[in-house]
């Protein structure tokens, strides 16, 4: 299990124990709500049902309280990096033989296995044959034959849920790419006041956009304590689950095509779209800068001073405002910001290059052919380090037309002018004189 892979084994434990590491507890509660965790099944980030026990959950929450999301990473195994289970003959026949009749399940593929001698009983688990079966495409997910029943639910004080999506918004120039594209809005609404964090448009649905928007709504309108989304890629990277994890934020994500589940943010993207989207003038707006604009000057003296059906009658300011003593600000903003840069581990190869989200960086030569960590701010990731023992390294993308021009030679220490100093060792001598059952002095090898 390589680094980033205990990472997403620690989000796992994280979110099982979900927001029992961020609620204050009554005495007996832990160990009820505990209990009751045991006694359910849990999918883990390879597609895995899991059951864990009592004690491993107490001592994964004990954990946490003691040493953070740090400690929730399991330890390298031993037999880190030894042979699979499976041979590569193995592997390919049990392949064709899904191949061969899809309806074959795992486990009866092990057991035909064993019934013809091809392996010993208990000398394969189903999971091992699942893992391959998943890796090649050949797993067929388990389809959901059950709703949920839907109730009307708010949270039950402010900061305590925030609602995140992203809207289509109209389509302007982007200077970037010299054409229009369509604007992307995400946005944030508090479950219990409706009242909107923060909201800004851009080109582009992707993961570090929503995350420049989290954090602008954290230095606005305090750290949240859970946030429920969809599964849109945007909301789903390790980036957004490793800062939540530190922040002790809960990330909750909805069932796939259930848009009611979000029905607070929804709701308000079709009032958006009724009472500023569709009535724009796109002859004035033009850039993304125009419709921020627009969006910020609507929601701060529009939106949040309309009395809310839900909020009996009050507006979403003062719903705010009245839990205000509720809110869970930062204690340290530099600890805030340092929450907001990622690490991960890539392979230097013999050119000096690793490859970072598509593009080549440049490392100091000597850390060729190993392992190092790398250093991002979730809301720039072009800005890359290397982490060198303690120090914090710059990394610039590889240049090729520049580099044709560098020169290869290492760099030496300047040489005095002074002649080396000769040990007098020489090998053909040395055999020599033993052969013949002499000895040579010091002297004569430095004659020599």
């Amino acid at each position: 299990m390589n680094d980033d892979e205990r990472n997403q084994e620690a989000l796992f434990r994280h979110a099982i124990l979900g927001e029992l590491l961020s609620r204050k507890l009554r005495r007996g509660e832990l160990r009820l709500a505990l209990k009751k965790l045991a006694q359910e099944t849990h999918q883990d980030w390879k597609g895995r049902s899991r059951r864990v026990s009592y004690k491993t959950l107490e001592e994964w929450y004990y954990k946490y309280r003691k040493r953070g999301f740090e400690a929730l990473k399991p330890r390298p195994r031993s037999d880190r990096n030894q042979s699979r289970r499976l041979s590569q003959d193995l592997q390919q026949l049990i392949l064709d033989m899904k191949r061969e009749d899809v309806g074959r399940s795992a486990r009866l593929i092990r057991r035909e296995l064993e019934l013809a001698g091809r392996i010993r009983h208990g000398q394969v688990s189903v999971s091992s044959i699942q893992r391959l079966l998943r890796a090649r495409g050949l797993s067929v997910p388990r389809m959901e034959v059950e709703h949920a029943a839907r109730y009307r639910w708010e949270a039950s004080m402010c900061g305590e849920l925030w609602q995140a999506d992203a809207m289509h918004g109209p389509m302007l120039m982007n200077p970037a790419t010299g054409r229009t594209q369509r604007a992307i809005i995400f946005g944030l609404i508090d479950d219990h006041s409706r009242l909107v964090p923060y909201i800004e448009a851009g080109f582009g649905e992707t993961e570090q956009r929503f995350l420049i928007v989290l954090y602008n709504a954290i230095a606005r309108r305090g750290i949240v304590r859970r946030l429920l989304l969809d599964n849109h890629a945007s909301f789903s990277g390790v980036d957004l689950r490793l800062l939540c994890a530190r922040l002790a934020i809960h990330l909750v994500h909805s069932r796939p095509y259930d848009a009611p589940s979000k029905g607070k943010i929804e709701r308000f993207w079709k009032t958006l779209r009724a009472q500023l989207i569709g009535r724009l003038d796109l002859e004035r707006v033009i850039t993304i800068a125009e419709l921020n604009l627009r969006l910020w000057t609507y929601v701060e003296s529009e939106y949040h001073h309309q009395p809310h059906s839900a909020l009996s009658g009050r507006t979403p300011l003062e719903v705010w405002e009245a839990g205000a003593d509720q809110i869970r600000w930062a204690d340290d903003h530099a600890q805030l910001e340092h929450s907001f840069y990622g690490e991960a581990e890539r392979w230097v190869r013999n050119d000096s290059t690793i490859q970072w989200r598509g593009v080549f960086y440049e490392v100091p030569p000597h850390l060729r052919r190993q392992n190092v960590r790398l250093r991002y701010p979730l809301l720039d990731t072009k800005r890359v380090s290397v982490i060198d023992a303690s120090t914090e390294i710059p990394l610039r993308p590889v240049r090729p037309v520049e580099n044709a021009h560098r020169s290869r030679t290492a760099s030496l220490q300047a040489q005095t002018s002074s002649p080396e100093t000769k040990t007098g060792l020489n090998v053909a001598e040395l055999i020599l004189a033993r052969a013949a059952g002499l000895a040579l002095d010091e002297g004569d090898q430095n004659d020599e």
